[in-house]
């Protein structure tokens, strides 16, 4: 029996008429031979699908080609899912748990029941992927029904779970030489296209990112559209391993790690100056502000965290002790204990807004597999403030927050971009109250003419945010400010202010963070400036070297007494290395000024400057230069 025709109505606008069941990719070829080839996948009616995917009824199609943005999330699930076949296949007593991407990366989690997988057998994996995408073997995705997904994936544990818990009556089951899985995005079919991509890294992870459940193995790559892209990138990672925060962090002497403490960092003495100056830096513009700096406890008991509403959304990620009986937690944020500060003191409508900040260290367990040096860590110090402001204080002091994030971030010559982030699904509170604070923080933006984006359903669970997305040299985008709107907290703390008419009134309070973590923001500072930190935020902001340590070096510590006295960090190098090697190690550890003191020095009671990343040697009469380098180091103040 001959099967009807169905219509096809292209982008373009043209129609075809073809037989029911055709498939995408016959559709391609119609159109032409060198399309079929340069096709990845097609929109049917809005909803993307495989080029085997068979047309019933008459649709509207749309092809996206491999070049296409839109390709390379099915570029990089497709390799996800090859990764799995091939670790299934090439290596015994291997379970595949998840497979997925995130942001240009692909990766295949997978347990393992005799030993683990080391960086020798990514070369195989490697060799194993690059051989399967010339080969080219044909894929096969079936919908089927939620029984028949459980009878095909019955000794698929994880796999199995996925679908025992899903409400879906639907799924889609990947089909490539025998071996089956799971997916939730379409594949590329055509597996010979798919050759932009590098296999990165092999480390460790849990079962749905929970440290209470297994732990697991995860092999990760990151895959583009085009080879220019890829090349891009390859050219990036050679840039980065210059300026990658942990080898400056090495280089500089900042900070260290150690297994007693894994993802918690060791700050030296250099690293710790650091830290110190940007709290100055942010202590001294608050104070300007009006803010009140006050400290927390690390340690709470637990019921706090319930009471907040934060046990919900951070319990997973919290550290407990036990003490008389009683669950204590390690803070996980600092709202908490603001609000316990606020709550012990009365207040009238003429004390707002209360701006009160914290240097706040937190803690938070973050899965080992997903530590990276400072920028993901297991306790960071927070820049943390909370401003309780009546209704009608709303949009001034968010416009005041916005100009604070301003001036911070135009110190370090950050360029940055606004993002508006609205009421998630998991909300808490009054939809009135959310459209509120939604509609003030528009109208801030609006009103004074930022540019920003909307991220919709990204809003914290008490309330609606503006983020903020500082864009570093290397072109990537780092989120560390942030104004959160919340009139959650006020009503589980039951906070109150006296209003104007001498009755209670809920204040509403503003979260707000600029740097995010100070570990964080060190980082990203490090690989943004290349280690070359400015004079006030150098650890080491002068460096003296004697010509002879018998004859100069006496003079050299009294110029060292002299400049410490004017607030400088000096250092001596008075080892008997060559002259020339001691130059070298000055510039390779960035200090800003190297001094050498000779006879003339001596005799004339001068300064022989080298300013970093200069060969050209200065003169300076000694009170000059430390009147130049007072200036240049308090520019901020």
């Amino acid at each position: 029996m001959l099967k009807d025709n169905v219509k096809v109505q292209l982008s373009n606008n043209n129609e075809l008429e073809v037989p029911q069941e055709t498939t995408l990719f016959h559709i391609a070829k119609n159109i032409g031979s060198s399309f079929s080839k340069k096709a990845a996948l097609g929109y049917v009616n809005d909803e993307l699908k495989e080029l085997n995917y068979k047309i019933n009824e008459d649709s509207k199609i749309e092809f996206i080609t491999f070049e296409d943005k839109k390709a390379e999330e099915s570029i990089r699930y497709t390799l996800s899912f090859l990764l799995g076949y091939i670790i299934q296949r090439h290596f015994e007593g291997f379970e595949i748990a998840d497979i997925g991407v995130s942001a240009e990366n692909f990766y295949c989690d997978f347990q393992t029941l005799n030993k683990n997988l080391n960086k020798d057998d990514l070369d195989i994996v490697n060799k194993s992927l690059n051989k399967l995408l010339k080969s080219n073997p044909k894929i096969e995705v079936h919908e089927v029904s939620k029984e028949s997904a459980k009878k095909l994936l019955i000794n698929k544990k994880f796999m199995y779970y996925h679908v025992e818990t899903n409400e879906e009556l639907i799924f889609r089951i990947a089909e490539i030489d025998g071996y089956q899985s799971l997916i939730s995005y379409p594949l590329i079919t055509n597996l010979s296209k798919l050759k932009n991509y590098k296999i990165k890294s092999i480390s460790s992870t849990n079962w749905l990112r929970d440290t209470n459940n297994q732990a697991l193995q995860r092999i990760s790559g990151v895959a583009f559209s085009n080879d220019k892209e890829l090349e891009e990138y390859e050219a990036f990672l050679k840039k980065y391993e210059k300026i990658n925060h942990r080898k400056l962090g090495k280089e500089l002497n900042l900070f260290t790690f150690s297994d007693y403490a894994p993802g918690m960092p060791f700050y030296k003495h250099n690293g710790q100056v650091i830290r110190l100056e940007l709290q100055n830096l942010l202590r001294h513009l608050q104070f300007e502000e009006d803010y009140e700096e006050v400290y927390t406890p690390f340690i709470m008991n637990e019921s706090l965290w319930k009471n907040s509403g934060h046990w919900n959304h951070y319990k997973d990620n919290m550290y407990f002790t036990e003490v008389d009986d009683t669950t204590y937690s390690l803070k996980p944020m600092n709202c908490p204990g603001h609000m316990l500060i606020y709550k012990n003191e009365h207040h009238s409508y003429r004390d707002l807004p209360i701006r009160m900040a914290e240097f706040g260290q937190v803690h938070r367990h973050e899965l080992s597999g997903s530590l990276n040096g400072l920028f993901r860590v297991r306790t960071f110090n927070q820049d943390d403030a909370h401003i309780y402001v009546s209704q009608n204080q709303i949009e001034s002091e968010i416009l005041n927050v916005l100009n604070l994030i301003d001036k911070v971030y135009t110190v370090f010559g950050f360029d940055y971009s606004i993002e508006l982030s609205t009421r998630p699904d998991d909300y808490m509170g009054d939809i009135d109250l959310w459209n509120f604070a939604e509609t003030s923080l528009e109208n801030v933006l609006n009103y004074n003419k930022l540019n920003y984006t909307v991220n919709e359903k990204d809003g914290a669970f008490y309330g609606p945010k503006i983020d903020i997305h500082i864009n570093d040299a290397l072109g990537r985008s780092h989120q560390c400010g942030t104004i959160q709107l919340d009139f959650q907290m006020p009503e589980k703390f039951d906070l109150n202010y006296i209003n104007e008419n001498n009755e209670k009134e809920r204040p509403v309070v503003i979260h707000r963070a600029i740097y995010g973590s100070i570990d964080r923001f060190l980082g990203i500072l490090l690989e943004h400036l290349g280690g070359n930190l400015p004079l006030w935020l150098a650890p080491n902001q002068v460096n003296i070297i004697p010509v002879n340590n018998k004859i100069h070096l006496a003079h050299v510590e009294q110029i060292k007494k002299h400049l410490k006295s004017n607030g400088i960090r000096v250092t001596v190098d008075s080892s008997d290395e060559k002259m020339g090697y001691k130059i070298r190690q000055s510039q390779i550890k960035k200090v800003p000024y190297t001094i050498v003191i000779g006879d003339n020095e001596v005799r004339d009671n001068t300064f022989s400057i080298r300013k970093h990343g200069e060969d050209e040697e200065h003169i300076f009469a000694a009170t000059d230069f430390i009147e130049m380098i007072k200036k240049e180091k308090n520019v901020l103040y």
